[in-house]
């Protein structure tokens, strides 16, 4: 092989593993997370996740005594956030059956919908996960769901996707230098 073309091809290698490290978000499922806040008192913590369709992933840290719906979850967060600094709305439609949730305003972005439009996915998806377990979409309404401590809510619109997985900031970091030592020992050679 040629000099040449085995400068091509290295640079090639760098430049592809730079722009997929650039794209890892879309590529793993990853959101960008806005923000982080913490509202609530008591022994007990969840989180609860907001994936909206603009790509923002904001969570919210509740702490509680006991256990809490999910559905009373989401009214603390609504009575809680702008003495911790942010705006949170949520609207429902409630039938015979339970409340339908129909829309969701934090901080600055907002998604409506109620299934109606095709392709019929503009609602919120609702997930749950326990401790150390996995995402699973629920198949009980908010009001009907028990959080308790270490539980997740997620709330996902406009997807059947699972709530984004959020990378740690570190990680990213150190992937970085990786993909430079890699060009840097070829280089060498």
């Amino acid at each position: 092989m040629s000099v040449f073309s085995s400068i091509i091809r290295h640079t090639s290698r760098f430049r592809l593993g730079i722009f997929l490290l650039g794209l890892s978000p879309a590529l793993t499922g990853h959101a960008d997370l806005v923000q982080t806040w913490e509202v609530g008192e008591g022994q007990s913590s969840a989180m609860v996740q907001f994936d909206f369709l603009a790509g923002n992933t904001y969570t919210v840290e509740v702490s509680f005594d006991g256990s809490i719906s999910g559905q009373g979850v989401l009214d603390l967060i609504a009575t809680e956030a702008s003495a911790a600094g942010f705006n949170f709305n949520y609207d429902v439609i409630s039938y015979s059956f339970g409340d339908f949730l129909v829309g969701i305003d934090l901080d600055s972005d907002g998604d409506y919908g109620d299934g109606s439009a095709p392709p019929y996915l503009d609602y919120w998806h609702y997930w749950s996960r326990e401790r150390d377990t996995n995402w699973t979409e629920s198949m009980i309404g908010f009001s009907d769901r028990i959080l308790t401590d270490g539980a997740a809510d997620g709330w996902v619109f406009g997807t059947t996707d699972a709530p984004a997985q959020i990378p740690a900031p570190a990680s990213l970091a150190l992937a970085i230098p990786a993909v430079l030592a890699i060009r840097r020992r070829r280089r060498d050679r």
